[in-house]
């Protein structure tokens, strides 16, 4: 069950990545209700490739060393995520359709995740 949960994180990281590669004008606006601009573009690009390229690092591997670095990664990405989106949906202007519900996937994701940095 543990390496379906950072597969799957991994997974969606790729997917999710691609996303913003291709078309970043769409989740911008459905997470954050904004519109982009040229620089906001290339930004959202950026992290698109930022996102599929975690995903690749996070694949699950054979190597035990591999597997809990993956974790870790993928832990602090989903944690930090969650609060920067929280923070941005409770503070500032930035309110998209997804936004809460992403905040709530990447802190379940985080949760799934930290049994297996607690093991040994």
């Amino acid at each position: 069950m543990r390496r379906y949960v950072v597969k799957a994180a991994a997974w969606l990281e790729i997917v999710v990545g691609a996303i913003f590669v291709v078309v970043p004008d769409i989740p911008c606006e459905l997470v954050f209700g904004a519109r982009l601009d040229s620089i906001s573009r290339l930004l959202a690009r950026w992290v698109g490739v930022s996102l599929f390229a975690l995903g690749i690092a996070c694949l699950p591997s054979k190597s035990v060393e591999s597997q809990r670095t993956a974790v870790l990664g993928l832990f602090l990405f989903n944690a930090a995520v969650a609060s920067l989106f929280a923070w941005a949906g409770a503070i500032a202007a930035v309110h998209g359709f997804l936004l809460w519900p992403v905040v709530i996937l990447h802190a379940v994701i985080a949760v799934a995740l930290l049994p297996q940095l607690l093991s040994t």
